[in-house]
């Protein structure tokens, strides 16, 4: 987009939607060209787009990080009783898998993606952000219905209707959560997001309703036949795509051949 000189938007899922606002926030910090990337004259970011939001963290985040904290305890509780009955090799060993199991690449990555789902990291992340301020913000949420659950969401869905006494959530993250702007961090840049959220409609659908070929290994039989996976997969783009043209901040795409000849007088110029 930067090439062609067209304007573009952020479209993030999930917690895809805390890396494109990471995204975003990098590129207004850094260096004058990368800054050119995201406010260049009639090019540069123009609208964003958050399916499910993660950026705010969830109360499985919250409750996960009690939970291993007391994990942690009983299993040092449980290994000082053992060290008794088990050698010092077999001790060791033990600890070694344990520490290689820690400091693999696989679980580095994983506490990587999760950090702001966790209350402390979704703090740092909203404390040292910065935004545009003219760009437009449309969410998509999702509350859960019996029939519209899959099966393999059941028990993840249940423990967060419990852990927060509330059921209205996607399975993953709460509606009043899964918006475009910080809710526990206020400071100027949330102010400004929040002056950019749009908003968007709370659909009957869950968290994974974006995905297909992703979940294969996890239907079963109830989920085929309550078509739990086969809803409409453009209303999480194109109605996003609609508003903004409607709206004037973009325009519709050329036609193949035009666009070529922007392309061709592109490449000719440099």
């Amino acid at each position: 987009a930067v090439e062609l000189r067209q304007p573009y938007g952020l479209l993030g899922y999930s917690q895809g939607c805390a890396n494109v606002l990471t995204a975003e926030s990098l590129l207004l910090s850094g260096s004058p060209i990368q800054q050119h990337a995201l406010k260049g004259v009639g090019s540069g970011l123009v609208c964003r787009q958050l399916l499910f939001s993660a950026a705010n963290g969830s109360i499985h985040g919250t409750a996960g990080d009690a939970k291993a904290q007391k994990l942690i305890i009983m299993m040092e509780e449980f290994f000082k009783y053992q060290q008794g009955y088990f050698s010092r090799a077999f001790i060791s060993s033990v600890l070694e898998w344990l520490n290689d199991t820690l400091d693999s690449p696989a679980f580095q990555k994983f506490l990587g993606g999760a950090v702001t789902f966790m209350p402390e990291g979704s703090k740092a992340f909203w404390r040292e952000a910065q935004h545009l301020a003219h760009v437009p913000t449309t969410c998509l949420r999702g509350v859960l219905e019996d029939h519209t659950t899959p099966e393999s969401l059941e028990m993840v869905s249940h423990i967060l209707t419990k852990q927060s006494g509330s059921a209205l959530h996607d399975s993953q993250v709460h509606v009043y959560d899964a918006v475009g702007h910080p809710v526990y961090t206020k400071n100027r840049n949330g102010r400004i997001l929040e002056n950019c959220d749009m908003g968007g409609a709370i659909q009957r659908t869950h968290h994974w309703s974006p995905l297909d070929d992703e979940v294969k290994f996890v239907k079963t039989k109830k989920d085929c036949l309550h078509a739990v996976f086969e809803c409409a997969k453009d209303i999480h783009v194109y109605p996003w795509v609609d508003v903004n043209v409607r709206f004037g901040v973009i325009k519709y795409a050329l036609p193949r051949i035009e666009l070529k000849e922007v392309k061709s007088r592109i490449i000719n110029q440099k």
